[in-house]
């Protein structure tokens, strides 16, 4: 059995636990491309120009929101922007940065604000933060 059918018939507490600790290893390749940017991130977004500052902080309060199973921090209307901006190529990420950035962004959306997220994405955007050839263990360790 591949470890992708191994987390699918996981049990949803399981599953949760999975996501949870996969996007916590995400979580510091995130962190690494903050910390090695000597200015703040900003961004100008196309419909009107206005200039937005990159809530650094963000990642980690979404992760800790959706440990909580709750929106402890506002979370959701925080991330409005930057994910509008993303999809809008107003703000860009180094690929591993965007899958960090977007598999936070999504377990938080499941599990502090309940919208109905596929479970596999999770993984797969946190596992696509790392080298291809590491996947299979960082899941089956996540799993176990």
């Amino acid at each position: 059995m591949t470890p992708k059918q191994r987390f699918l018939q996981l049990g949803a507490d399981h599953r949760r636990q999975v996501h949870l600790s996969l996007c916590e290893d995400a979580l510091p390749t995130w962190i690494d491309y903050v910390q090695s940017k000597r200015a703040r991130l900003r961004y100008r977004d196309s419909v009107v120009g206005m200039r937005h500052h990159v809530d650094v902080e963000l990642p980690a309060d979404a992760l800790h929101s959706a440990r909580a199973g709750v929106d402890l921090a506002d979370i959701a209307n925080r991330y409005l922007e930057p994910i509008s901006a993303l999809q809008d190529d107003d703000l860009t990420f180094p690929d591993p940065v965007e899958f960090a950035y977007y598999a936070i962004y999504n377990c938080f959306r499941k599990y502090a604000c309940g919208d109905d997220i596929p479970d596999w994405l999770i993984v797969n955007q946190a596992l696509s933060v790392h080298d291809d050839s590491e996947a299979v263990s960082r899941l089956t360790r996540a799993i176990d």
